[in-house]
């Protein structure tokens, strides 16, 4: 009997090592859904619009395209740094951020309060649960996450990086819009390092304040 049970622990405890993969390095491909609206604006804005995140050890790029232009995150682990790129026609701008101004500028979503529901759906494959995520100004979304991929440095999950395993929908509001990111594709092959070199030519630099009201 003692054999059998630890015959049954053992294979338990090697299923869900191997049901559940780390995630060092790949390609996320998520889709923009602008649902129920008839602002023609808001329309031609997020018409084809799409968030790519790259993930690289403990570095991060997350590159928004939408109808106004296109939006790099650069996070740095090692420092905490990073770095904004922003692209509107042909104005090009780039921000160095400390990682206390990188803190700072997205403090709203620290020590944010998680519930994870009984809910569950499959995206690409993956069993997903729901997650309610609130943050301090009592604004809730939600979020749908798999447990099967755990990315090692989740801090690119800028307004969920408390969840315990990959993002793979998020479901928020611009003004009165409800905006829905949803998982398009998980792509593993190696992500070019060149993704995370910063440009010294071809923009102007803004320091934090100036970003800061750009974004407003």
């Amino acid at each position: 009997m003692n054999r059998f049970l630890h015959f049954v622990v053992l294979f338990l405890i090697t299923f869900s090592a191997y049901s559940q993969r780390k995630l060092t390095e790949a390609t996320l491909r998520y889709s923009i859904h602008l649902a129920d609206t008839t602002d023609r604006s808001l329309q031609a804005l997020f018409k084809s619009a799409q968030y790519t995140c790259y993930l690289k050890g403990v570095n991060s790029r997350a590159d928004l395209v939408t109808g106004m232009g296109k939006q790099t995150t650069i996070l740095l682990g090692k420092s905490g740094a990073a770095v904004l790129l922003k692209e509107f026609g042909s104005q090009r701008y780039l921000t160095n951020l400390t990682s206390p101004q990188w803190n700072a500028l997205n403090q709203k979503y620290e020590d944010n309060k998680l519930e994870i529901t009984g809910d569950t759906t499959r995206l690409l494959g993956f069993l997903c649960k729901k997650a309610v995520i609130t943050l301090h100004d009592g604004t809730q979304h939600e979020a749908w996450f798999t447990t099967e991929l755990v990315p090692v440095y989740r801090d690119f999950q800028l307004m969920a990086k408390t969840l315990p395993g990959l993002l793979m929908q998020y479901e928020t509001n611009i003004g009165a819009n409800h905006v829905v990111y949803r998982i398009m594709e998980i792509n593993y092959n190696p992500v070019p390092q060149a993704l995370f070199d910063i440009p010294t030519t071809g923009y102007r630099l803004l320091d934090f304040e100036k970003s800061v009201q750009l974004e407003k």
